[in-house]
């Protein structure tokens, strides 16, 4: 029996029932709590991290366990836990407010409020001592000097709320400039950029992909298949099981950050993909089947929805599933380890241990390794599965495997992407409003509706399910009367029916995930040639106009750069008149053409035709379809 209990007990999420028996009186973020802070007239502390977050279990065992330090924080303070993954409205004020004060933003996320939300200390981990240390000096300034903290706080929410405006810039670049920036920072020997960690960024790859092929950039394109080899052959990559970690901590892929997020690995299926369409190349095939497999058995519930993590640790140690001792492997394969020494790299390259790495000459694992050693892991203590199901996760593994099953026409990715769509269909949507979590009646933000939107126009053009189609057109119009900021002509991250906070952020920069802006941006572009809806059209050039102040990096404006190029290259309107032949369909669709949009008109007709329209101008019906993916191709 647990000797304490604080109110996180009564909470779903796994992260906060990890803090639920710490001496800490934790309190959810709610208006009682918010309440409490200001009756008692008491410093808040807002702690933020996430399941998986392996400096955030470190921080629980070290501060958050300690009698000393519980005792300091609920005598003096109002301590608040919260899930950035359920509440990233809250996360992305508090990262921002870090960031202003000169700090490198990270998990967990530790930072000091007044009790009328506003920030003016923080940072993210702290060892026991330095994090005691703070506390003692917050609560003797708070009480000397309150004025210079109220001072502090006000200058932080200042620039909290006035920080998309900070952004802008006065530059005027065009493409080709912005490519010509980008390429210096490519590592030409390991991919990827020249940095440490280096984090996946499928949607970056996908962006500088299209642009290969639109300008015939050569080295765009050798680099971008260069990354992703060594992401395929590096430790990043779970061999056994399937999929990518969050990230390396070297450059040359090797040694991961452990944990495993299903949005990375949906957006790096729809990568693969895409390097499939147009490379051909069967080692893509059979990275896609693997991550696809990994999510099928690991991360979908019995409902059909997707898990959302996969944690770092096992027995409190990082990394404790998934490393070998040379030991080991001499025991396991015995007379064989030359036939594994021939396709892994059997080099220590974590401390006294080895993570897997496929030697240069190796595609991927041959199944007798790869079974043999895939049964002794599963003898391992697992990492703990973060079973929370969110909406807009959910959405990009989606649109990762329907892309798949357009690739390679494997139907069966098909019928895991049918049963996806119909729980967020049936579970997640209910009069055109989105849940943020399955279970919780939190209702969505932008990047939820965006990415589901983003699936949903996807899925009907796979398979002419119209029902599909009809919930994005709805899910839009919800989102620009709840969402749309006429003045800033983008959208807020959270809609009018949400908590009002100290501030509400207009997501405009790209990262690991396409910011919701810019997957907006697309799906206003792609309805508003489905539908002929100016209303649209001009919601579309109005965010465009406005993008041109931000528009000064590629890197982290990746997925408005791509969206653009399409618009730049037309967008391919294809009608298919008559019923619908599933060998044309996938003709189509298995090309590598992402300025398509397939629209499905039913008719009686003895033989299909297609419509091609471009700019508002259509060509004569189209009976060959060989002839249509000539015109498509990119």
């Amino acid at each position: 029996m647990p000797k304490f209990s604080n109110e996180l007990i009564n909470e779903k999420s796994l992260y906060l029932l990890k803090h639920a028996h710490n001496p800490v009186k934790w309190q959810s973020w709610n208006e009682e709590t918010l309440k409490k802070a200001k009756k008692e007239n008491k410093i808040i502390i807002l702690s933020i991290g996430y399941s998986t977050c392996h400096w955030c279990h470190v921080m629980e065992r070290e501060s958050f366990q300690d009698k000393k330090v519980a005792e300091f924080m609920n005598k003096y303070f109002i301590s608040i836990k919260v899930d950035r993954e359920e509440r990233p409205d809250i996360d992305n004020i508090y990262m921002d407010a870090i960031q202003k004060m000169g700090i490198q933003g990270g998990w967990p996320l530790n930072i000091f409020l007044l009790p009328n939300q506003k920030p003016f200390y923080g940072g993210t981990y702290f060892t026991k001592n330095n994090w005691f240390r703070i506390l003692e000096n917050i609560k003797n300034i708070s009480d000397d000097n309150m004025k210079k903290i109220v001072e502090s706080s006000e200058e932080f929410t200042k620039e909290i709320i006035n920080s998309n405006e900070n952004f802008q810039t006065s530059k005027t670049f065009d493409i080709k400039t912005l490519i010509n920036e980008i390429k210096i920072k490519f590592d030409f020997d390991d991919g990827g950029m020249l940095r440490e960690p280096k984090f996946p960024m499928p949607s970056l790859w996908n962006s500088l992909l299209l642009y290969s092929k639109n300008n015939n950039d050569k080295e765009v394109y050798k680099h971008t298949l260069k990354t992703i080899n060594s992401i395929l052959k590096g430790g990043i990559y779970d061999h056994l099981g399937g999929g990518i970690s969050r990230y390396s901590v070297d450059k040359k892929w090797e040694i991961p950050h452990f944990e495993k997020m299903l949005y990375d690995n949906g957006l790096f299926i729809e990568l693969l993909s895409n390097i499939y369409k147009i490379s051909k190349k069967d080692k893509y095939k059979y990275y896609i089947d693997h991550c696809i497999k990994w999510i099928e058995d690991e991360m979908m519930s019995k409902e059909n929805g997707f898990y959302s993590a996969i944690d770092a640790e096992s027995e409190n140690i990082e990394g404790k599933f998934y490393r070998w001792k040379l030991s080991e492997l001499n025991k396991i394969f015995k007379s064989d380890i030359d036939f594994l020494s021939n396709e892994i790299n059997l080099k220590n390259n974590f401390g006294e241990f080895i993570i897997l790495t496929l030697n240069n000459n190796i595609d991927f694992l041959s199944e007798k390794i790869k079974i043999k050693l895939f049964n002794e892991r599963n003898k391992r203590i697992k990492p703990i599965t973060d079973k929370k199901i969110i909406c807009s996760w959910n959405s990009i593994a989606l649109i990762g495997i329907i892309n798949a099953y357009q690739a390679t026409k494997n139907n069966s990715y098909l019928q895991i992407a049918k049963k996806n769509a119909i729980f967020i269909k049936t579970k997640l949507l209910s009069k055109n409003r989105l849940s943020r979590v399955y279970g919780s009646d939190q209702l969505g933000y932008l990047d939820d509706f965006a990415f589901t939107i983003k699936a949903f126009i996807l899925y009907y053009e796979t398979t002419n399910n119209k029902e599909f189609l009809d919930d994005a057109k709805k899910l839009i119009e919800f989102t620009i009367s709840k969402f749309y900021n006429k003045k800033e002509k983008m959208f807020n991250y959270s809609s009018l029916e949400h908590e009002k906070l100290i501030s509400n952020k207009v997501e405009i920069f790209d990262n690991v995930i396409p910011s919701s802006n810019s997957v907006m941006y697309q799906n206003i572009l792609f309805l508003g040639k489905l539908f002929d809806d100016i209303l649209y059209k001009n919601i579309f050039n109005d965010m465009g106009n406005s993008l041109s102040k931000y528009l000064n990096t590629y890197e982290f404006m990746h997925n408005w750069i791509y969206v653009n190029q399409i618009n730049l290259f037309k967008v391919n309107e294809i009608k298919i008149i008559g019923k619908k032949n599933k060998k044309d369909l996938l003709s189509i669709l298995s090309i590598y053409s992402p300025n398509k949009v397939v629209q499905f008109q039913e008719e009686e007709k003895d033989k299909q035709s297609f419509i091609l329209c471009r700019n508002n101008v259509c060509e004569a019906p189209i009976f060959d379809i060989k002839k249509l993916v000539d015109a498509i191709k990119v």
